[in-house]
């Protein structure tokens, strides 16, 4: 999977990729409980089930990105869908908007509850780190400085190397240790970090002026 300029643009790449493959998945499994009259029956199955989670989760869509959205409207019509089609491709997805909602209301515990959740719905390795990365902000935003690293440790694709060294800066600068979140945000600006990241530029360089004053 190319590298995408932004974790929004990922995400929809994600879900295009389900929308358009998720029924082959199990085709070998399928093939192999029942042969071809088996696979015929979960062709059948699973097109009507996508099809009626498709119609649930654009109304889920259109509920989170109203312009009286809630987190409570928004954990209601999730708690809705998840009870009939919690599990299908579109279940971590109402998941990561459920959060958006949460993070813009300013609760963030309900935020990580449904970020936890999202990472149990998916085996996708680039989508478990991408939901892993928001899960590491909000857990630094409830000063769970510990349990965002070891988050922040599960992430190991080259291409988040810039954002992951950015946040464990944040969160040793966080704690105090202004050498330890220097060496940090330089490791994220040595990995093209700084591309369109004006804020990562005044980090370094509030540690910069930081330094020159306690010297």
């Amino acid at each position: 999977m190319e590298v995408y300029s932004t974790e929004e643009q990922q995400v929809e790449a994600i879900k295009s990729f389900w929308k358009e493959n998720g029924s082959q998945i199990v085709v070998g499994v399928v093939l192999g409980l029942g042969g071809f009259g088996a696979w015929n029956w979960y062709v059948d199955k699973e097109a009507a089930t996508q099809e009626a989670a498709s119609v649930q989760y654009e109304e889920f869509v259109k509920v989170s990105q109203a312009d009286t959205a809630s987190s409570e409207s928004v954990e209601t019509e999730l708690k809705a869908f998840t009870t009939t089609y919690g599990e299908s491709g579109y279940g971590v997805f109402v998941q990561l908007l459920a959060a958006k909602q949460a993070v813009a209301d300013g609760k963030f515990d309900v935020a990580a509850n449904n970020l936890t959740s999202a990472l149990t719905l998916t085996d996708s390795v680039s989508l478990k780190e991408l939901v892993s990365l928001r899960l590491a902000r909000i857990q630094i935003q409830l000063e769970q400085y510990d349990v965002a690293l070891q988050t922040l440790g599960t992430i190991n694709s080259d291409g988040y190397v810039a954002r992951v060294a950015e946040l464990v800066g944040d969160v040793h600068l966080a704690q105090g240790d202004k050498d330890k979140a220097r060496m940090s945000y330089q490791l994220a600006a040595d990995n093209d970090g700084l591309e369109g990241n004006n804020l990562l530029k005044m980090k370094l360089d509030d540690l910069a002026l930081s330094s020159k004053t306690t010297s």
